[in-house]
C-alpha cells in the first residue's frame, strides 16, 4: 500500500511574458522534451492557447541530499526494545539541506527527484486536491529540473482551463495563492534510523512523533527527522521511477514548502502568437558552471515583432538607498578627483543603457517589484533561497544582473552585519577583488539590506558586530 504525500508552494504574482519559460526550460539541469508545442497538443487534445487557458509556473518541490551512515547494519534490527528495517544506509539529510524538507516533514533525494519529476507531465490540475477527473481545471503540460547547488529544483508550467472563470480571476488577482503538488511513494524512509515502512502501520516512532525534530549522530553533527519518499536503487515500479509518482497539482490555500514559490503568470496580449510558439518549441540545455544562481544568468528569447520591454522598476525601488550610499560615495571619490567629475560618473553609470541598473518610470511596476521582493523577504527558507527569489524577481523585471554580484551579496552578507555603510563596501570590494561600479554597489548594497530584513524576520534578537 502505497503512501499519499502532499508538498505546497507558495504563490509569488509578478506577470512576465512566455520567454521566461522558455529560458527556464533552456537552462534547467533536466529538461522536457524538444517540443512543448506538440506536447502539450497531445496533453490537451488541442492546440495550447492562451486565450482559453491560464498558463502558471511554479517550483513546485526541493530536493536533499543524503550521506551513508557509517558501519550501519542492514536487514532486520534490533534497536533498543523494538526494531528497524533497513534497506539502504545513506538515509542521513545532509544539515545545509535541511531547509529542503516541507512542512509536512516529506522529502526526497536528488537522485529519486531527478528520475521521478517526468511523472509530473500530463497530470491534472485540481482544486483542493479533489481527485475527480471531470473536476480536472487544467493539465500539467511541462515539467524540468533546476540544480540550484544545494538542491534540485522542479518546475512545472500548468495550464487552467479558462471556463473555470471564478478560479482563474482569483489566481490572478492573488486570491488563490498557493498550488499543491500530489505524489504517491511505495515507501518512505527515517532519516534517523533508516527504517523502512510501505504503510502507516509499519512507521516507526520516530517518523510518528518526532517529525521535523533534530537529533545530534555520532559525530555531532545536527541532522533533520523526515520521511524520504522512495530510493533510486529501487526497480520494483516501472511506473513509479524510485518508488515515486507525481500525480496532481492543485490550487489549495496553505503552503508546505516554503522554498517553492510560482514565479510567472502568463496571459494572453503580453506574448504574440509568433512568440509563445517560438518560446514554446525551444529545446532544453544543459548548463555549466558551479553558479548556485543560475536563473539570475538568463536571457529573454525575442521575436522580431514582440513589444518593447516594460521599463524596469529598480530605480523606483531602491531610491531611498541609492541616496543614502551616494553621499558616502561621493565622500570617497571626491579624494581622487573633482566634484564636477564624481556627478558626471555617476550620470554615466546611472544612463539607461547601463545593463545592470535600468530606470523605471511606470509607478505600477514599480509597485508590484516592491510586492514580488516584499514576498520574497516573507517566504525565504535562508539566505540562499532569498538571493536566489531576488535574482529570480529581477529577472522577471527584465532586470540583467550578472550572477557573480549575487554571490557577491551573498559572501559578504547583511548589512546589518556591519557598523556602517563605509564599512559594507569596503567589504563589497575586498570580497569582490577588483573594482566595482557605482551601479554593482547598489545591487549588493540592495540584497544586503533584504538579507538583513530576512535576518530581523527570523531572528529578530539577532545582534551583529564588524
Amino acid at each position: 500500500m502505497a503512501f499519499l504525500k502532499r508538498a505546497n508552494a507558495v504563490v509569488v504574482h509578478p506577470r512576465v511574458s512566455g520567454s521566461v519559460w522558455g529560458g527556464i526550460r533552456k537552462t534547467a539541469s533536466s529538461g522536457a522534451s524538444a517540443n512543448l508545442t506538440d506536447q502539450a497538443r497531445g496533453i490537451l487534445g488541442q492546440t495550447l492557447d492562451p486565450d482559453k487557458y491560464l498558463i502558471t509556473h511554479c517550483t513546485i518541490v526541493a530536493s536533499v541530499d543524503v550521506d551513508a551512515v557509517p558501519g550501519v547494519k542492514l536487514g532486520t534490527v534490533k534497536v533498543g526494545s523494538g526494531s528497524v528495517v533497513r534497506k539502504w544506509d545513506d538515509y542521513y539529510i545532509q544539515p545545509q539541506c535541511s531547509q529542503f524538507v516541507n512542512n509536512n516533514g516529506d522529502s526526497w533525494s536528488r537522485s529519486v527527484l531527478k528520475a521521478a519529476y517526468p511523472t509530473f507531465i500530463g497530470a491534472h490540475n485540481f482544486q483542493e486536491h479533489v481527485q475527480i477527473e471531470d473536476q480536472s481545471k487544467g493539465r500539467i503540460i511541462d515539467a524540468v529540473a533546476r540544480d540550484i547547488g544545494d538542491s534540485l529544483y522542479v518546475d512545472i508550467l500548468v495550464a487552467t482551463d479558462r471556463k473555470h472563470a471564478q478560479l482563474v480571476q482569483n489566481i490572478e488577482a492573488g486570491k488563490m495563492a498557493t498550488l499543491s503538488m500530489g505524489c504517491t511513494t511505495d515507501f518512505t524512509i527515517c532519516t534517523k534510523c533508516g527504517h523502512y515502512a510501505v504503510d502507516e502501520t509499519q512507521l516507526c516512532d520516530h517518523i510518528k512523533y518526532a517529525k521535523l525534530n533534530t537529533f545530534m549522530d555520532d559525530s555531532g553533527q545536527k541532522r533533520v527527522i523526515a520521511e524520504l519518499c522512495g530510493h533510486e536503487a529501487y526497480t520494483d515500479n516501472p511506473d513509479a521511477p524510485g518508488g515515486v509518482r507525481f500525480i496532481e497539482a492543485s490550487w489549495v490555500a496553505v503552503p508546505a514548502f516554503p522554498g517553492a514559490v510560482m514565479r510567472n503568470i502568463l496571459t494572453p496580449g503580453e506574448v504574440p502568437a509568433a512568440q509563445m510558439q517560438q518560446v514554446m518549441s525551444a529545446p532544453p540545455a544543459q548548463w555549466s558552471g558551479d553558479s548556485v544562481l543560475k536563473a539570475a544568468t538568463l536571457r529573454k528569447v525575442e521575436a522580431e515583432d514582440s513589444p518593447p520591454p516594460e521599463p524596469s522598476p529598480l530605480q523606483d525601488a531602491e531610491d531611498s538607498l541609492y541616496e543614502a550610499l551616494k553621499a558616502r560615495v561621493l565622500e570617497r571619490i571626491q579624494k581622487e578627483v573633482s566634484e564636477d567629475n564624481v556627478e558626471e560618473q555617476l550620470d554615466e553609470v546611472m544612463e539607461p543603457n547601463d545593463n545592470i541598473i535600468k530606470e523605471s518610470t511606470s509607478k505600477a511596476a514599480g509597485d508590484r517589484y516592491h510586492a514580488a521582493i516584499g514576498t520574497v523577504v516573507k517566504i525565504a527558507s535562508s539566505p540562499v533561497s532569498l538571493v536566489e527569489g531576488v535574482a529570480q524577481t529581477n529577472q522577471t523585471f527584465g532586470l540583467d544582473v550578472p550572477s557573480d554580484v549575487y554571490r557577491l551579496a551573498l559572501k559578504v552578507g547583511s548589512t546589518a552585519s556591519y557598523s556602517s555603510s563605509d564599512l559594507y563596501v569596503q567589504a563589497c570590494r575586498k570580497a569582490a577583488r577588483r573594482n566595482m561600479s557605482l551601479a554593482e554597489i547598489r545591487v549588493v548594497v540592495r540584497v544586503g539590506s533584504l538579507l538583513s530584513q530576512w535576518e530581523q524576520n527570523n531572528n529578530p534578537t539577532t545582534t551583529h558586530s564588524r
